[in-house]
């Protein structure tokens, strides 16, 4: 082909057609020019298509995360919204007469209010987008500033759950010590089968007449409050997250 076009430039110059011949030159250097455009174009095309894959696999990824994480995490939030019910229903007992409420109901909704549910999300996907720049694949900037703030989020969610433990491991345990029976309390739960039934019985004629109690049981409610609240803000947001990327791969 570059022969060819040769031998007319060779012609028409041997011909006397300068003219002509700065015709065919300019007409020559255009299409050259439009090659090089579409060469160009149909490369970008395909690096924008390799990106768009990407992006793709990369959605699809972390939607498998993300539902597996807010699964997890709506299950401890409704058993954390369940003992934070018990305990406002216990709260209410305290300087009244508790003689007809079975001892079994109280160790019950006290276990209940008590036990605490870290929430160990899966990121390791996130981390790796994070790590590797491939979060700049992702073109939704609402869905890019979750994933830059996830581990955060994780964070928030779990924080109060500390400082329950934190008042239940200095405080409520040792005020309690032979005057509740754990035993009793995990019996009640169906997930402690194999612990023996406890010696003693729980004193809560002293529990809920004493003021110390009263208050301390009324801090760690305050604090699961927050932490239901907390974790419903991160079910939330992993939901917007979900749905950003179900949009976005509907698009494609």
């Amino acid at each position: 082909m570059i022969k060819f076009f040769r031998r007319i430039r060779q012609n028409l110059l041997s011909e006397g057609k300068t003219g002509k011949y700065l015709k065919y030159a300019i007409g020559e250097i255009v299409l050259v020019v439009i090659g090089i455009l579409i060469a160009l174009q149909i490369n970008n095309w395909n690096e924008q298509r390799k990106i768009e894959n990407s992006e793709i696999e990369i959605l699809k990824n972390l939607e498998t995360e993300l539902k597996h994480n807010l699964v997890e995490l709506k299950e401890i939030n409704n058993r954390h919204k369940k003992g934070f019910d018990d305990g406002i229903y216990l709260l209410n007992l305290f300087g009244t007469n508790i003689s007809n409420i079975s001892e079994f109901k109280l160790d019950s909704l006290v276990s209940n209010v008590l036990s605490g549910y870290s929430f160990e999300a899966k990121d390791g996907y996130v981390k790796s987008l994070i790590s590797s720049n491939k979060i700049d694949y992702i073109q939704n900037s609402e869905l890019k500033s979750y994933i830059s703030s996830f581990e955060s989020m994780i964070i928030d969610a779990n924080q109060e759950d500390g400082f329950i433990r934190r008042l239940l491991n200095e405080r409520f345990w040792p005020a309690t010590d032979g005057k509740i029976n754990c035993l009793n309390g995990l019996a009640t739960t169906g997930t402690y089968e194999e612990f023996p039934k406890g010696t003693y019985s729980s004193d809560y004629e002293w529990f809920f007449s004493n003021r110390e109690m009263e208050d301390l049981f009324a801090n760690i409610l305050a604090w699961r409050k927050e932490n239901v609240v907390d974790e419903q803000l991160f079910i939330d947001k992993m939901e917007r997250m979900i749905q950003i990327i179900n949009n976005k791969l509907k698009e494609k």
